[in-house]
């Protein structure tokens, strides 16, 4: 998985998040706070900015980023194919 799917899926579960909550994209920069357009970029998975304002962004919705191994097909698993 590349960097761009990774940026794609968090913007995609924060877009979820946000509209769950009913806040508009001004709405969530005002709690953090931030432009509005930092939402959107953040949303769409182009967001270039610092990991420690997407963080604040995840905390102003109560989420928080975490990290998990990457799991790869076992040799077993690959050969039942």
């Amino acid at each position: 998985m590349t960097l761009q799917n990774n940026m794609e899926i968090l913007g995609q579960q924060i877009r979820r998040a946000r509209k769950q909550r009913g806040l508009l994209q001004a709405e969530l920069a005002a709690l953090v706070p931030t432009r509005r357009q930092v939402i959107g970029e953040l949303e769409r998975g182009v967001y270039k900015g610092s990991l420690a304002k997407a963080s604040d962004i995840l905390q102003a919705m109560g989420l928080r980023l975490t990290i998990e191994p990457v799991r790869f097909p076992t040799l077993d698993e690959l050969s039942d194919e």
